[in-house]
């Protein structure tokens, strides 16, 4: 066969591959857009079924409604209004990327309140400044559940695709060899956005900047679809290369950047019209003191709120705690906002000589010795009370920690407290638990707790506090309820 013969063979091949790349996304997309759609249709009907029991119709008469109603939206000024809101959103949620991306969950769930929280204003504008009608619980209702439901609708979605082989990404990591094994971690670590890891490649075995017909075989021959290309400082003429070839071969990619210093959260991409140029802004966001007084603010109304309600169950503590003897409370010396030292309070789980209790196991069980030393805690830890163990799995001994929120010595989300001795093992990284306030739980508790080494606990407080948001805290509180719940890598 003829170069220009084999080079024809390989173009169609190419265009079929192509075409049938593209059909697959565009049958993604279109199924997220109609089951977004019915999300909505859903909560519209379950914010009038909801509203009309309230007001005290019977099931039936609020079906009846709720039909009449929907005939009164396709007819009425106010009823397009609302569906061109609907599609406004719709359309902001295209422009992050939800319709031609694989978003992970809290990303998605952050993007899709925020619309519908906009939405929602929107629709209070739509009624009450244009069409001069009252804004009602029901409107208000129906963007809430929207924001529900469309989470689950989508993972309906991926299901149904999933179901038909067109969700799975069978995906090829290239990069440096370093990066290769967290990237895959990273992908794998949302099941549901349907990344397949078919295999890694090491930079230095594909910097050579291979024909596009090279490109092709080899994703072709590794059985991937996607790739994952992580860049490489050390070689960014290698990096154009590579790209150049995956957008010729009509490979659909990524490009990864693993660069562990980064404030991910807070990048902001820029380019410059008719350069190959991106440029990554960041900003550290708890060096705002806007952005700190939103956190402290965020602290005092929820912890206030979580002591009214918890200070029944917090009294019934006291009293169980007291009976074993001893004081209920335990103040202990933690190291918190710039360096300051203060007293982190805790229900008492321990017996009240535990300082000698344990100086006597590790002196004598080497075993023990090791195990504390490696994570400053021990899983048969024997000056813990019968009391004392049920408080700690169920993290109930924290409660009091709330007082320390109030005062403004922790944050409910945060680095965990450390005493002095610990401060050692976050080294460099010291600077960055210094600068927040640590907290009542936080990105570690919910990661593994117990289950983690005390190394990965430093990275997870060293990445919450370089990408700390208000989103983030929130997304930490909600795990938090699971993980206390079902008692995961508790001590």
């Amino acid at each position: 066969m003829t170069a220009s013969r084999a080079m024809v063979t390989l173009h169609n091949h190419t265009v079929k591959i192509t075409q049938t790349r593209r059909s697959t996304w565009e049958a993604q997309a279109m199924s997220f857009v109609v089951f977004d759609l019915l999300a909505f249709a859903a909560a519209a009907a379950a914010a009038a079924v909801i509203v009309g029991l309230v007001e005290g119709f019977d099931a039936r008469s609020v079906f009846d409604r709720s039909v009449d109603n929907v005939g009164t939206m396709r007819s009425a000024w106010h009823g397009w209004g609302v569906i061109l809101v609907l599609l406004i959103t719709l359309a902001q949620l295209r422009g992050r990327g939800h319709y031609s991306q694989r978003i992970p969950f809290w990303t998605a769930a952050r993007d899709v309140i925020s619309a519908s929280v906009l939405a929602l204003i929107c629709d209070l504008i739509l009624s009450t400044k244009i069409y001069g009608v009252p804004f009602e619980a029901e409107q208000a209702l129906r963007w809430v559940l929207f924001a529900c439901l469309i989470l689950v609708f989508r993972s309906a979605a991926a299901g149904l695709l999933s179901r038909l082989g067109l969700w799975t990404l069978r995906t090829l990591v290239i990069g440096p060899d370093e990066d290769l094994a967290r990237v895959a971690s990273a992908l794998r670590s949302e099941p549901g956005l349907g990344f397949s890891i078919v295999g890694t490649l090491a930079r230095p075995l594909t910097s050579g900047g291979a024909s596009f017909r090279r490109w092709q075989e080899l994703v072709v021959g590794r059985g991937a679809d996607y790739v994952a290309l992580v860049a490489d400082p050390a070689d960014p003429a290698g990096d154009a290369r590579i790209v150049a070839a995956l957008n010729r071969a009509h490979v659909p990619f990524a490009l990864v950047h693993a660069l562990s210093a980064l404030p991910v959260r807070m990048a902001r991409p820029h380019y410059f019209m008719s350069h190959d140029i991106v440029v990554m802004a960041a900003e550290s966001a708890l060096a705002n003191p806007f952005k700190r007084a939103i956190k402290r603010g965020f602290d005092i109304v929820v912890a206030s709120i979580l002591l009214a309600t918890l200070s029944s169950m917090m009294l019934a503590i006291t009293i169980m705690v007291r009976r074993g003897g001893g004081p209920a409370l335990y103040r202990h010396k933690r190291i918190g906002f710039e360096g300051r030292t203060f007293g982190c309070i805790k229900f008492r789980s321990m017996a009240v000589d535990g300082d000698r209790i344990l100086a006597e196991l590790l002196a004598n069980d080497p075993e023990a010795a090791a195990e504390w030393a490696a994570t400053q805690k021990l899983r048969n830890d024997p000056r813990v009370t019968p009391i004392g163990r049920f408080l700690r799995n169920t993290s109930l001994d924290e409660l009091p920690q709330l007082l320390n929120v109030i005062r403004g010595e922790m944050s409910l989300v945060g680095p965990r407290p450390v005493v002095q001795s610990e401060l050692g093992f976050y080294g460099e990284n010291a600077e960055y638990y210094m600068q927040t306030r640590p907290g009542l739980t936080g990105l570690w508790q919910v990661s593994g707790r117990s289950d983690t080494t005390y190394a990965q606990r430093v990275r997870l407080d060293v990445w919450y506090v370089r990408n700390w948001t208000l989103w983030h805290d929130l997304a930490i509180l909600m795990k938090t309820i699971p993980v206390v719940l079902f008692r995961r890598g508790a001590v």
